[in-house]
C-alpha cells in the first residue's frame, strides 16, 4: 500500500484528484458523525459512500491523454527492433515457454484503447531482473498493445495483468524490453489467428481483412528509440493508430508535426507518411474474427459509407474557397481534419465520392474548387536537387504560413511537390523536414549527385537502411561504426551501399556516414 501511494504521489494532477476526493469523503463522515450525535445512529451508507469515494479515485482510469513532453518521450527505455541476436534470445523464451494456464479473461467490450501511462499501472514494476525503475509507463508499450489486441478481441485483460504474463513466461529482456517473440506466443495463448509481415502494403491488406496489427517502429514518427503501437483500421487512406504512449502534443513537435493528426485515443497517419516516416520494422497480425465487433474507447467512431462509391478520376482543379480548404481523411465532413489548402493551390484529382474529391493528401470538397486552371504555370521540378542561394524561410503550410524555419545559404533540399508557380513543396536533405518555399530562393548552380565516393568504404552512426533507392521498403537498423562500401550514388543525398560483413546491399542517407 505504501508503495502504491508513492506512486500516485508522483503525480501532480492525480495528487489534486486524491485531495479533493478525500475531502469530499471527510464531509461526508463529518455529517454521519453529527448525525450520530443527534440520534445516536450511524448511517453505513454514508460511511460506505465515502470509503468508496477515495477508493474510485485510487483506482480511477486516466481515460484523458496525459499531458507530457517531448523530453519525459526521450527518457523512455529503448525497445529493440532489430538485432538478430535480441530475436534469437525471444525465439528461445518461445520455445522453452508452455502456455499459460487458465488465463481468465474479462467481459468482450469491443475495440479497446489502454495507455501504458494509465495510473492503474503506470507505475507497475515491468522487468525481469527486480529493477523498479523498468516500469510499465517506461517500457510497457509491448504488454499494452498486446492488452489492447486480446481485449478487442476475445475479452478483457488489462496491461498490467499481460506484463505480469510476460515477465512470469520470459518475454521481458533484461533491458531491450519485450521479446517480439511474445506476441505470437500472445496469439497461442489466446488462440488468436497469427501471421507476420514486413512490408506495409501487406500490412494494410491485412487491416483491411479485419485484423489488428502491432508495429514495432524505430526512431521515427512515433519514437525517439523503439516503440510498439497498434493499427487498428483504414479509413479512405489513412491508417488508424493507437499509440500507448500518446500525450498531448506529441505529433506537434518539429520532427512530427503535420505528419499525423490525433482524435480522442486514435492517432490518423496517411499510408504514405507512415510509410515515409514511421520507421516501421515488422508487423505482428492478429485475425478478428468475431462478428459482434463494439467500440470501447473514447474516440469517436468515424462511420462513412459513401466511399465504397469511388470513381477513379486524374484531373486538376483550383482551391477557390477564400479562407482554404479542409483535407479530410474520407469522403466526408464526418472524417477529422488531416490537413489544409490554401486559395488557388492546384490540386489533382485522382477519384471522386459523395461530392468530395481524392488528392495526393486526403479527400476535399469539389464544391470549393473550380476546374478553370488557365492560370497555372507550374515548372515541374520535382525530384530536382537544388541549393537555396541565400538564408531562407521555409513555412509548415503550402500558403506560406504557420511555423517558420529559417536556412542559411547553400541548404540543399529535393523538391517532392510543386504546389503553384511559385511555391514547392521540399525537403531539407540534412534534416528530412518537409515544408514549403517560395522557390525565388534557389541558387542556378546544378547540382550533381556524384562525389567520387564510389569504391570506398565508410562507417555509419546508428543508422536504418532501406531496400529500395527511394529511402522505403523494407528497413535495416545498423549500429554505429558498421562498415559499408559505397557501390553507387543515386542522387545527392542517397547511396547505394553494401554492408561489409554480411554482404546486404541497401541504401543510405549519406548524412548517416561518420
Amino acid at each position: 500500500m505504501k508503495e502504491k501511494l508513492k506512486n500516485i504521489f508522483k503525480n501532480k494532477e492525480r495528487t489534486i484528484g486524491l485531495i479533493i476526493s478525500i475531502l469530499c469523503a471527510s464531509s461526508l463522515l463529518l455529517n454521519c458523525y453529527l448525525e450520530y450525535n443527534r440520534t445516536g445512529q450511524v448511517d453505513t451508507n454514508k460511511i460506505s459512500e465515502a470509503i468508496n469515494t477515495v477508493v474510485d479515485e485510487i483506482n480511477k482510469s486516466s481515460t484523458e491523454i496525459p499531458n507530457l513532453t517531448e523530453t519525459d518521450e526521450q527518457s523512455l527505455e529503448v525497445q529493440e527492433t532489430e538485432s538478430e541476436g535480441f530475436e534469437e534470445q525471444g525465439i528461445v523464451a518461445y520455445e522453452g515457454s508452455e502456455k499459460a494456464p487458465n488465463v481468465q479473461l474479462g467481459e468482450y467490450a469491443g475495440l479497446t484503447y489502454y495507455s501504458q501511462l494509465d495510473n492503474r499501472w503506470r507505475y507497475n514494476m515491468y522487468s525481469s531482473v527486480g529493477d523498479s525503475s523498468q516500469t510499465i509507463g517506461t517500457s510497457g508499450c509491448g504488454p499494452t498493445s498486446a492488452a489492447m489486441v486480446v481485449s478487442s478481441i476475445k475479452g478483457n485483460i488489462t496491461p498490467d495483468q499481460m506484463a505480469n504474463l510476460y515477465t512470469q513466461y520470459g518475454y521481458r529482456s533484461a533491458n531491450q524490453g519485450t521479446y517480439w517473440s511474445a506476441f505470437k506466443w500472445t496469439a497461442d495463448v489466446f488462440d488468436i489467428g497469427y501471421s507476420e509481415c514486413y512490408k506495409l502494403d501487406d500490412a494494410v491488406a491485412k487491416l483491411k481483412d479485419n485484423h489488428y496489427i502491432i508495429a514495432s517502429c524505430n526512431q521515427g514518427l512515433f519514437t525517439y528509440g523503439g516503440h510498439f503501437i497498434v493499427l487498428v483500421g483504414v479509413e479512405g487512406d489513412y491508417i488508424k493508430v493507437y499509440d500507448p504512449y500518446l500525450y498531448n502534443g506529441k505529433f506537434d513537435v518539429a520532427s512530427r508535426r503535420g505528419k499525423a493528426t490525433v482524435s480522442g485515443n486514435t492517432v490518423y497517419v496517411s499510408i504514405e507518411n507512415f510509410r515515409a516516416y514511421a520507421n516501421y520494422q515488422k508487423f505482428f497480425c492478429f485475425k478478428n474474427d468475431r462478428t459482434d465487433i463494439k467500440e470501447n474507447t473514447t474516440t469517436t467512431v468515424v462511420t462513412d459509407n459513401t466511399t465504397s462509391n469511388v470513381n477513379t478520376v486524374n484531373y486538376q482543379v483550383k482551391v477557390t474557397a477564400n479562407g482554404g480548404l479542409n483535407i479530410r481523411a474520407g469522403a466526408s465532413t464526418s472524417y477529422p481534419k488531416v490537413g489544409g489548402y490554401a486559395k488557388g493551390t492546384i490540386v489533382t484529382i485522382l477519384a471522386e465520392s459523395n461530392g468530395f474529391g481524392k488528392t495526393d493528401r486526403g479527400w476535399i470538397s469539389l464544391a470549393y474548387t473550380s476546374r478553370d486552371i488557365s492560370t497555372l504555370n507550374t515548372v515541374q521540378t520535382v525530384g530536382q536537387t537544388k541549393k537555396l542561394s541565400r538564408a531562407s524561410i521555409l513555412y509548415s503550410n503550402s500558403n506560406l504560413t504557420g511555423y517558420k524555419y529559417n536556412y542559411k545559404a547553400n541548404t540543399t533540399i529535393t523538391i517532392l511537390q510543386n504546389i503553384n508557380a511559385s511555391v514547392d513543396k521540399v525537403r531539407v536533405n540534412a534534416t528530412g523536414r518537409i515544408a514549403y518555399i517560395d522557390n525565388s530562393n534557389y541558387s542556378n548552380v546544378t547540382i550533381y549527385s556524384a562525389r567520387g565516393t564510389v569504391g570506398k568504404t565508410k562507417k555509419t552512426n546508428v543508422c536504418t537502411m532501406y531496400s529500395n533507392s527511394n529511402l522505403t521498403g523494407e528497413r535495416y537498423t545498423y549500429k554505429a561504426n558498421t562498415t559499408v562500401t559505397v557501390l553507387k550514388h543515386i542522387n545527392s543525398y542517397i547511396d547505394k551501399v553494401k554492408v561489409n560483413v554480411t554482404g546486404r546491399v541497401a541504401y543510405i542517407n549519406v548524412n548517416n556516414y561518420r
